[in-house]
């Protein structure tokens, strides 16, 4: 008895078995679903736990890729931004050779180092001083034209006074009719041709030059152009206003005429 209890289970085995492949399916889905139907909530919470582990496992790993990927993208995008500047830095460099080769003008090229975009003190601190070979009263320029000239030399640096300084006067001609006055700094980046005679042929657009008639200023090296012409204030002469080639907020090197 007791060894034929042992093959009990082996029998509903065979007999399930035989009633899988041999009895109609009606007969046997209905058992199948209730099977399933008992076991389909331990399914879906182990299937679950197992989605969610592997979920964030993954978003855990998405986690640092993004992170690492951010960083990559920031290191391309300060990369690119070094680029653009030495091209920039490249392109006006190639600007200041050309000048120097076509000039008959020997320069010593040298950096802005300090300057005062708002204008209120009109004066720019340059790279170079006595051990450069700078002297006071050197004529600092740019390809676009005229700056101004040292007034204050140290052994490496020097203070270059703005032509849009009050206190800047320059012996110019209108490169055009030839029309000659004192042109000196005035309020907002601009200067004043002034002192020329009331019928001075002289129009908006005019290219504005030097003289040559001021030791610290060679003759020919463009000002800046007439932005309007006038009468003084008491009616005598006639003034033009001129925007001066350079532009203080973009200059980044000059060069000083030996």
């Amino acid at each position: 008895m007791k060894k034929l209890k042992k093959y009990i289970p082996y029998l509903f085995l065979f007999i399930y078995l035989v009633l899988v492949f041999v009895a109609p399916p009606k007969y046997i889905d209905y058992p199948k679903l209730l099977f399933l139907n008992a076991i389909k909530y331990p399914l879906y919470l182990s299937s679950s736990a197992f989605y969610g582990i592997r979920h964030a496992a993954t978003s855990g790993k998405l986690i640092q890729e993004n992170k690492i990927l951010s960083q990559e993208a920031e290191a391309l995008k300060g990369a690119l931004t070094q680029l653009e500047e030495l091209k920039a830095e490249n392109q006006r460099l190639k600007q200041i050779l050309s000048f120097k080769e076509k000039s008959q003008l020997a320069f010593i090229a040298c950096p802005v180092i300090a300057k005062d975009p708002s204008g209120i003190f009109n004066s720019i601190i340059i790279g170079a001083g006595k051990k450069q070979g700078i002297v006071k009263n050197t004529t600092v320029i740019t390809p676009a034209g005229i700056v101004g000239r040292v007034t204050e030399i140290a052994q490496s640096i020097s203070r270059v006074l703005l032509i849009t300084d009050p206190s800047s006067k320059i012996m110019a001609i209108d490169s055009r009719s030839r029309c000659e006055g004192m042109l000196y700094g005035v309020s907002q980046g601009l200067c004043k041709l002034v002192y020329l005679a009331p019928d001075a042929d002289i129009k908006k657009d005019d290219m504005i030059i030097t003289s040559g008639f001021s030791s610290a200023f060679p003759k020919g090296l463009a000002i800046g152009k007439v932005v309007r012409v006038e009468f003084s204030p008491n009616g005598i002469w006639l003034q033009a206003i001129v925007k001066p080639e350079f532009d203080i907020s973009r200059i980044e090197e000059v060069l000083c005429v030996k």
